[in-house]
């Protein structure tokens, strides 16, 4: 039997090259092509081309936006529908609605809106010619054509439509709330809301006026005169009208069967927004403390005589406890004391049955003595609005008191002695040392407080006083 031959394939015969020099043994344990030196790979990878990427499909393209059959009409008539819908969220739903609907004249229209109140007082006897049949020639419907067509002109290019109160609350509290809402544009506002309070209430009864009260009020209304006081006789009826420009407008009737006063303010406020009142991160610059006060004095926070109205207004008063401690910090006395009325007004008025202490923070003393302390007007000023708030045991307070030594610091130190005792005693809003920054003469040490530190007659309520004049901003140089 042939004995098998294990090698699978042929046998390699050794090659010999011809010149008898043997090839070069490959490297590696499976043979092959020789490594190429360094210098040599490097020459060749430096000549290699990049691989092209395999074809990708492009990007797609954004698609172009249509748009909507309303933002597709013209910039007037969106103007028009943004007007009458009163919807101060429709541009929030498209660029090109807010881009056609931002305009100063939209703005100015908005707010006029929102705080003119066309029905303060009713009448009804301005709307009835003088005699049973209506006449264009009738002075009374001249007067009142002539009326609606100025407030028509005034709030162009906005169409009056009626509101209730509360749908006035309502686009009031919208738009004070959006930021285009400013303090220069509520500012400028001021003469036209004034206008439109002077043209719907006293205008349709100008009839029987003399030529010079005319002309008195015509200069008044071209806003080249900053006194308006004119009185019309008519047989037993007298009507006058007495106007503190940028703030209210009072009109009297007086007759035998008549007799009334009305005062009707610039500003219908329902709503404070909080931007007002707390300063934000800015903190509160002279036309910010000048606007503070003239919007109290223009929404009506300074008489007694409207706690009625008072109570629809609508605040934060945590926004106005950080309006009172930014004016500290920043020894802001304008702005404390506009903030210290309008805070203590409002909530004597809220809680005038229950008649409630008006108390506030005792550290605002503690402040006023840190960041004021060669200064105690500011001390002062919260001890007109709640003297009972004062922290009778702080340390702080009664080193103040001993060091700076006048005679207020003396007056201090003894009244904090008496204070526990007063507080207990007071129970009632009426009773305490100041109520409305008028000062309660029963009071021994109110007594002392006039007598030692004031030196001057009895100090009465707060709320119509006001560190600035507006009549002067009233008239418009040529």
């Amino acid at each position: 039997m042939p004995t098998p031959i294990r090698v699978r394939g042929r046998r390699k015969t050794p090659s010999r090259s011809k010149d008898g020099v043997p090839k070069p043994v490959p490297s590696g344990p499976k043979g092959g092509r020789p490594m190429l030196p360094p210098d040599a790979k490097r020459r060749i990878e430096s000549y290699k081309r990049t691989r092209p990427l395999p074809a990708q499909p492009p990007p797609p393209r954004p698609r172009k936006r249509v748009l909507s059959r309303l933002e597709s009409l013209p910039v007037e008539l969106i103007e028009k529908i943004f007007l009458y819908s009163l919807s101060v969220s429709l541009p929030r739903s498209s660029p090109s609605i807010r881009a056609a609907v931002s305009s100063e004249r939209v703005y100015r229209a908005l707010m006029l809106l929102a705080f003119f109140d066309p029905e303060r007082i009713a009448l009804p006897e301005l709307y009835q010619p003088s005699s049973g049949t209506v006449s264009s020639a009738d002075p009374k419907t001249v007067a009142l054509k002539v009326s609606e067509a100025q407030i028509s002109r005034i709030l162009r290019p906005l169409e009056y439509v009626h509101l209730g109160k509360g749908e006035r609350r309502s686009l009031q509290a919208s738009v004070v709330s959006c930021r285009w809402c400013t303090i220069e544009r509520l500012m400028s506002s001021l003469p036209d809301l004034m206008l439109l309070n002077i043209w719907r209430y006293w205008v349709p009864e100008t009839h029987g006026m003399s030529n010079d009260q005319q002309d008195q009020l015509d200069l008044f209304l071209a806003r080249r005169s900053n006194a308006l006081d004119l009185e019309i006789v008519d047989g037993d009826y007298r009507r006058s009208i007495s106007v503190t420009p940028l703030v209210s407008v009072t009109i009297r009737h007086a007759g035998p069967d008549i007799d009334s006063t009305v005062t009707i303010n610039t500003l219908d406020v329902f709503k404070i927004p909080d931007k007002f009142l707390s300063g934000g991160d800015a903190g509160f610059s002279e036309a910010h403390a000048r606007f503070l006060e003239l919007f109290r004095v223009a929404g009506g926070i300074n008489r007694l005589s409207s706690t009625e109205r008072i109570n629809e207004i609508n605040f934060s008063r945590e926004a106005i406890q950080q309006g009172i401690h930014m004016a500290l910090v920043e020894h802001n006395a304008n702005v404390l004391t506009t903030l210290l009325k309008i805070d203590e007004f409002t909530f004597r008025c809220q809680n005038h049955l229950a008649d409630t202490l008006y108390m506030l923070p005792s550290e605002y003393f503690c402040t006023a003595v840190v960041m004021a302390r060669h200064d105690p007007k500011f001390f002062q000023l919260l001890l007109r609005a709640s003297a009972e708030s004062i922290p009778f045991d702080d340390s702080k307070i009664t080193q103040w008191a001993i060091t700076e030594g006048g005679p207020f610091q003396q007056w201090l130190l003894d009244f904090m002695l008496q204070l526990p005792e007063q507080v207990k005693a007071t129970t009632r809003g009426n009773q305490q040392m100041f109520y409305n920054g008028g000062l309660n003469a029963a009071n021994a040490m109110a007594e002392r407080y006039l007598r030692n530190v004031l030196g001057t007659d009895e100090p009465k309520v707060w709320l119509e006083e006001s560190p600035y004049t507006f009549s002067d901003d009233w008239v418009v140089e040529n």
